[in-house]
C-alpha cells in the first residue's frame, strides 16, 4: 500500500472536501490549525464508519478461534475498501496509519476501561487509542470507543478545558483526580464524558502515555476477540451518531435510536428476525454484507 493509496482511500470513504495534498498541507501547520484538521477528521470518521464486532461474534459461531486483523493495511482493507466498520483496536490502526502519513508523530496507547460503579479493582488493559505528539504537546484522538466516542482531539493538559460535541463534553484529568488509588494501576490519565451539561462526568477509561509495542496490541487484540465472556465475544454491538446529535446502537437484537436537537427523544425495539436484522444493519449502520452472514450472526444472538 502506498501513503497516497491510504490517505486517498480514507479521503473517499469519509467524503472529505480536502484534497491528499491540502491536507498534507494542513498537518504541516500551526498547533491550533492541526488540532482542527484532526477534528474535521474525527468527526468525518465516527459519522462514516460505525463502530461493530460484528466479525467476532462470526467468528465464534463458526467455532474459529482467531482475532480480527489490526495491522494498518487489514484495518484499511477492511474498513475502507469493503465499507465496514470495526471496533477500537481497528480504528485505531487505521487512523494512527492515516494521521502518521500525514507526517505527525503518533503512537499507540492501551487503556483500561471503567465501565459502571462498583469496580473494585483495575480491569486488563484491553482498549485501544492514539496519542499525537505536536512538538512536545500531546493529543489523544480515539474515533474508536463505541458510544462514548469524543469526537474531538483532547490534549493531555491538566489545564485544557472539556470539550464540547453535538454528542456530549469530553475532558482528559490527571488519574490522581478522579481514581483511587487501587484502581489506578499504571496509569496517568483518565478520559471522562458527559452526554448534558446537568450531568456528572463518567470515567471512561484510564491509561499511561506508554507507547505500546505491536505485540501489546495483538496481546490485547486476542483477548478482546477471543476471551469468553469479554464484552465483544458476546451479541453484536454496533453505534453510529447521527447528525443532529443523536445516536443509534444495536446490542443483541435491541435497538435503541436517541434523537438529538430541541427536543431529544429516544426510541427502542426488538428485532423480530433475520430479514429485520439484515434490514437494519443495512440502513442504520450503512453496511453492505454478504444474507448469510447476516444470518449466522443473527443465529448467534440470544433475546435480549
Amino acid at each position: 500500500m502506498t501513503h497516497a493509496s491510504l490517505l486517498s482511500r480514507y479521503a473517499k470513504r469519509l467524503v472529505l472536501s480536502d484534497s491528499v495534498p491540502e491536507l498534507r498541507r494542513r498537518a504541516q501547520g500551526s498547533y491550533a490549525q492541526i488540532v482542527d484538521l484532526l477534528d474535521e477528521i474525527l468527526v468525518a470518521h465516527t459519522h462514516a464508519i460505525c463502530f461493530e464486532n460484528l466479525d467476532v461474534t462470526a467468528f465464534r459461531a463458526r467455532g474459529d478461534l482467531k482475532a480480527v486483523a489490526i495491522d494498518v493495511d487489514g484495518a484499511a482493507d477492511k474498513l475502507l475498501t469493503d465499507g465496514r466498520g470495526g471496533y477500537c483496536h481497528e480504528h485505531a490502526a487505521l487512523i494512527r496509519g492515516v494521521v502518521t502519513e500525514l507526517g505527525l508523530s503518533a503512537h499507540p496507547i492501551l487503556a483500561r476501561v471503567h465501565l459502571g460503579d462498583g469496580q473494585t479493582a483495575p480491569g486488563a488493559l484491553t482498549h485501544q487509542a492514539t496519542i499525537v505528539d505536536l512538538d512536545g504537546r500531546r493529543l489523544l484522538i480515539d474515533p474508536g470507543c463505541g458510544g462514548g466516542t469524543p469526537e474531538a482531539a483532547l490534549e493531555l493538559s491538566e489545564s485544557a478545558a472539556a470539550r464540547m460535541t453535538p454528542h456530549g463534553e469530553h475532558r482528559l484529568v490527571p488519574v490522581r483526580t478522579a481514581l483511587t488509588p487501587q484502581l489506578r494501576a499504571d496509569s496517568d490519565w483518565v478520559l471522562q464524558s458527559r452526554t448534558r451539561d446537568d450531568q456528572e462526568f463518567r470515567t471512561v477509561y484510564a491509561f499511561s502515555e506508554v507507547p505500546r509495542q505491536q505485540m501489546d496490541l495483538e496481546l490485547a487484540n486476542w483477548c478482546t476477540s477471543t476471551k469468553p465472556g469479554s464484552r465483544f465475544t458476546g451479541p453484536p454491538i454496533l453505534a453510529l451518531p447521527l447528525p443532529d446529535g443523536g445516536r443509534v446502537t444495536l446490542e443483541g437484537r435491541r435497538l435503541r435510536r436517541t434523537i438529538g436537537g430541541a427536543r431529544p427523544d429516544r426510541q427502542e425495539r426488538t428485532l423480530a428476525d433475520a430479514a429485520e436484522f439484515a434490514e437494519v444493519l443495512s440502513t442504520d449502520f450503512r453496511l453492505d454484507l454478504d444474507r448469510d452472514f447476516t444470518d449466522l450472526v443473527w443465529g448467534a444472538t440470544a433475546e435480549t
